[in-house]
């Protein structure tokens, strides 16, 4: 069995299901990982607790739908008492899509779906998925120290807090766009539309950090809004939702031809890649287009970046934030070689520093910031586009 390169031991992980055939596939699934060693499993609430207390797990996969004490009531109690990082295990469907989304307001690190069927590719992708979130919900473990440490105050996750520094006594960083620009040789030219265009490229934890941003938007926001969040179907409706009930202006989930305007927002469906197009009409619209092994996640955030760089060039402004792996690394090239802006977050805030450490490091970041520092830079960079019409 691998070593775990931090700790030099696998990951310890115990498995909380109320179906043994689910608790039996989950352990297999991650067994089968050289890094992953499965500790204990448990068949409901208080079973889990108890193993908890008396395993100590790295990461702990969590049923939501269980008899007597659910998924839920199980979150509260560990965030509160035994804090450490936690994956939902949901049904694809729009109810465990809500759930799932309560979950992680309330200190879930990351959730899985329950395959619709037991097909062997279905079975291998989330085998994979599996691994991949008990290894990035163990990056995330110090987060989870008890209280005078850093860490995740229970049912209220913090992005601002890292080392005992506020973020929110610090004041933003100014955009400048004149700074940190590729040269470019491509016509700048907006197609279709004098207004300034937001793509933001989120993945695990994401929603939180979303619903944080837009609320903090003011209601006058003068551009469009479309959020690629990975995410599954089902979950993207719900979340779109979550979204539009704290937004100043209406955000909902996006449909192939919805057209793109100022103080609008959209959430870009779990299960499309999503381009942004002008047709004939001059009307810049999202538009869902087959999949392409060029953009393996979907929705993907390169997809949804690169084409509305195209459409809107130095009118385009991207945020990347928290999330594993590179998505939005190459839709934040094609920003800069059209003139727009580009955003991401820091390390200290992002659950997971992988997204916007990939942008960052590639010198494609016009200003690195802070959660909280996020929605005031977007008003910013946002109007500074809207000086540069008139």
């Amino acid at each position: 069995m691998h070593l775990n390169e931090q700790t030099g031991r696998p990951i310890r992980v115990l498995v909380v299901d109320d179906s043994t055939f689910m608790r039996n596939m989950l352990s297999m699934m991650l067994k089968k990982a050289n890094d992953i060693d499965v500790v204990g499993t448990a068949m409901n609430g208080q079973d889990a607790i108890n193993q908890a207390r008396r395993i100590q797990p790295d990461v702990m996969t969590l049923d939501i739908e269980m008899p007597d004490m659910n998924g839920l009531d199980v979150l509260d109690y560990m965030m509160t008492e035994h804090p450490l990082p936690i994956i939902m295990v949901s049904a694809l469907t729009e109810a465990g899509a809500d759930v799932t989304l309560r979950a992680l307001e309330r200190g879930a690190v990351d959730f899985i779906t329950k395959p619709m069927n037991q097909a062997t590719s279905e079975i291998r992708v989330l085998e994979g998925l599996l691994q991949s979130k008990v290894r990035e919900a163990f990056l995330t473990r110090h987060r989870f120290l008890p209280m005078g440490h850093v860490g995740i105050h229970p049912k209220r996750p913090q992005y601002g807090v890292s080392l005992g520094v506020d973020a929110r006594n610090e004041p933003p960083p100014l955009v400048k766009r004149s700074e940190n620009r590729l040269p470019h040789t491509l016509n700048e030219t907006v197609t279709g539309s004098a207004f300034p265009l937001v793509v933001i490229g989120a993945s695990t934890g994401g929603p939180n950090l979303l619903l944080s941003i837009v609320r903090d938007l003011p209601a006058t926001f003068p551009a469009a809004l479309v959020i690629v969040q990975h995410m599954p179907k089902y979950f993207t409706k719900v979340f779109s939702e979550n979204l539009d009930a704290v937004a100043a202006f209406p955000i909902r989930e996006a449909r192939d031809g919805a057209a793109l305007e100022p103080g609008v927002g959209f959430v870009v469906p779990g299960d499309q890649h999503a381009v942004i197009i002008c047709e004939g009409d001059g009307c810049p619209r999202i538009r869902f287009v087959s999949e392409s092994v060029e953009y393996p996640y979907r929705p993907s955030i390169d997809c949804a970046m690169t084409s509305a760089a195209e459409q809107f060039g130095h009118h385009l402004v991207g945020l990347v934030v928290t999330g594993m792996g590179n998505d939005g690394l190459m839709g934040s090239q094609k920003i800069k070689e059209r003139g727009g802006t580009v955003l991401v977050q820091d390390e200290t805030t992002s659950l997971i520093y992988g997204m916007p450490r990939a942008v960052a490091e590639a010198g494609l970041a016009d200003v690195v910031l802070s959660d909280v520092h996020i929605a005031a830079a977007l008003v910013e960079a946002v109007s500074s586009c809207c000086e540069a019409n008139r």
